[in-house]
């Protein structure tokens, strides 16, 4: 008789035991799936040295606090920011030019466009060369800062002299080391600021050499945000506001245009 009493209660003690588990369990599923239950921010690869990405940095941080989302930038080299978003030890980066995802499958593009990038042919004003056109590609030692994946594009196979940097290769173009340099406008012009005076030899041709829109792109693991990222995207630019402050004027590269790439 005792044995039997001894081994119901060692029973209820492992029944009880196992409810207090499982309920347990519960109410820590239930805490996750509660709407307002906090998460990590999502980390987002961004280079300050690229006017582009610093733009874009700033509409998606209008972009996630109206989706809800909590946010965070991380400071890096351009080509590092795509390379750790499509390995997933990001979350995303902050701004690509479309079709990126042909070469880089893990990634999903934020299918609203978020603003224009302007790229532009750089040479010396004693070449006397009014327009740009394909042909100087192949006449010219070209240049662009590594990274840039539209300079890349625009070459379409030839050779292409990468640097790290804008000071570095507008420094090459003024020596005659290159010809010809490929760059986004805002960082150019960035450049030419910082550097008053030094590289006034330097003149911009056009027509641009590349205008394409710019998307924000995330890591597979996050496709479930990207509805609410464009939505959010669309209804701030039909609020007429910069992304990236107070309502102003559409001018390129520093506010949205005023459509969808579907």
């Amino acid at each position: 008789m005792q044995s039997v009493l001894r081994h119901t209660l060692t029973c209820l003690r492992t029944t009880s035991r196992r409810a207090v588990l499982a309920a347990a369990c519960v109410a820590l599923c239930l805490l996750a799936a509660e709407p307002g239950h906090a998460r990590e921010p999502y980390r987002i690869g961004y280079s300050p040295d690229a006017m582009v990405h610093v733009e874009a940095k700033k509409r998606l941080e209008a972009v996630y606090k109206r989706a809800g989302l909590p946010v965070e930038f991380v400071s890096m080299p351009t080509k590092r920011s795509l390379v750790l978003a499509c390995d997933g030890v990001l979350d995303g980066d902050a701004g690509r030019i479309p079709n990126l995802e042909q070469n880089f499958p893990t990634l999903i593009r934020v299918n609203v466009e978020l603003m224009e990038l302007i790229g532009t042919a750089y040479v010396l004003k004693n070449r006397k060369i009014e327009r740009f056109d394909k042909s100087l590609l192949d006449e010219m030692a070209v240049g662009a800062v590594r990274g840039v994946i539209w300079a890349e594009r625009v070459m379409a196979g030839r050779p292409l002299v990468l640097v790290n940097n804008y000071e570095t290769l507008f420094s090459m173009l003024q020596e005659g080391r290159i010809g010809l340099a490929l760059g986004s406008k805002l960082s150019a012009e960035k450049t030419f600021r910082d550097h008053a005076g030094r590289f006034d030899m330097i003149v911009g041709l056009d027509p641009p050499a590349c205008r394409t829109p710019f998307y924000h792109y995330l890591h597979e693991k996050n496709s479930g945000i990207v509805p609410k990222l464009q939505k959010a995207l669309r209804e701030l630019r039909s609020e007429g506001y910069r992304l990236g402050g107070a309502a102003s004027p559409a001018s390129p590269e520093t506010d949205a245009v005023q459509r969808d790439r579907q």
